[in-house]
């Protein structure tokens, strides 16, 4: 009988705990949730109680220093190079949310350590383990001739599409407003809007176009740093573009979607929030056939990405399979998000100079 995973998690907060947690207990036929880390000890206690987790830390130093599991899970915020290394020093396969880092030369470091290391490291990207992405990507590798892509969200403030969850929160925790302002820094330009947010679009638009590393055409900052917009292409093969706006501090529902036109069809692929668990993904195709005009739907499938990334995960480490998100891929991504933030700066600072 295959010897289950054991599985160490850094990071409690409301992402693991509706996504991440529940879903690594009902794979409880490949692992086993051996401890949990969290800085604030009243969400580490709550958590660690409400999944049956007997070892708890606060510090993820402490907890990798005594036996180490076989795989580090790092639901964290922000920049994550520092752990992901911790847990290769201490001989682990990770999984990590997005962003894997902030840094290109950081993420190419991962990647080479992990190659080296004969560990893997994957990035959550659950938007590629959604079905109705898989039939996207599988139709527009069928067609040829040119092909333009356009990703386009429109974020509100998405506590109110998560507050229907019970989550154990800090003590001094309160319900979020709107944004008191405005504008947003370059700071939040650079962390939220791109490596939180329009992370999801750069990784599916290199993965339904190709392009690893595109020649950013255009890239600009929206509603004062709070959007971006930018435009990259192939030659004459491939166009892409995206837009990110976020709406925290004006009215809108949430809208994600892909839209890809070919020399024969336009597909639009609609997301809900990843909050409505029992919302699928819906993907639109129009063409011609035959002479006449025709429109067909699917809809996704209602297993949850998020639990679909970790099975695919643990399928790697036991079967062998090659890896969808790879640290690798992610670096990629990284390097685009960092020459669509410079390309944005350098806009801005025209812009003002003239």
């Amino acid at each position: 009988m295959r010897r289950k995973l054991t599985v160490d998690v850094v990071g409690c907060g409301e992402i693991a705990q509706i996504m991440h947690l529940p879903h690594l207990l009902e794979l409880s036929d490949v692992c086993t949730v051996r401890a949990v880390c969290e800085r604030d000890p009243h969400v580490l206690k709550g958590v660690a109680e409400r999944f049956g987790v007997t070892a708890a830390y606060t510090d993820h130093r402490r907890m990798l220093a005594e036996s180490p599991a076989d795989v580090l899970v790092v639901l964290t915020s922000g920049d994550h190079a520092s752990i992901i290394h911790d847990a290769l020093d201490a001989g682990m396969h990770v999984f990590v949310e997005k962003p894997l880092c902030y840094s290109a030369e950081d993420a190419h470091a991962i990647a080479r350590r992990a190659k080296e290391a004969g560990r893997t490291v994957m990035v959550g990207y659950s938007r590629l383990f959604d079905s109705a992405f898989e039939t996207l990507r599988a139709a527009l590798d069928e067609q040829d001739g040119p092909l333009y892509v356009r990703a386009e969200a429109s974020l509100p403030m998405d506590y109110y599409y998560r507050a229907h969850h019970d989550v154990v929160r800090p003590l001094d925790w309160t319900p979020p407003s709107r944004a008191p302002q405005w504008g947003g820094s370059w700071d939040y330009f650079y962390e939220e809007v791109l490596f939180n947010l329009a992370i999801h679009e750069v990784y599916c638009l290199r993965a339904l176009t190709g392009i690893a590393t595109p020649e950013i055409t255009t890239a600009g900052d929206v509603l004062d740093r709070r959007g971006v917009e930018a435009t990259w292409r192939d030659g004459d093969r491939v166009h892409a573009s995206l837009s990110v706006l976020t709406l925290d501090t004006v009215a809108g529902g949430y809208v994600e979607e892909f839209r890809a036109v070919t020399r024969s069809d336009t597909f639009l692929l609609k997301y809900p929030s990843i909050y409505l668990k029992s919302w699928p993904a819906k993907l639109s195709r129009t063409g011609l056939r035959d002479g006449t005009l025709t429109r067909s739907t699917v809809f996704g499938s209602y297993v949850d990405p998020f639990k679909a990334e970790l099975e695919h995960f643990f399928e790697v480490l036991t079967e062998g399979r090659p890896c969808l998100s790879t640290a690798e891929d992610a670096a990629h991504d990284v390097a685009t998000l960092n020459r669509i933030h410079a390309a944005a700066k350098a806009a801005a600072k025209a812009t003002a100079s003239r």
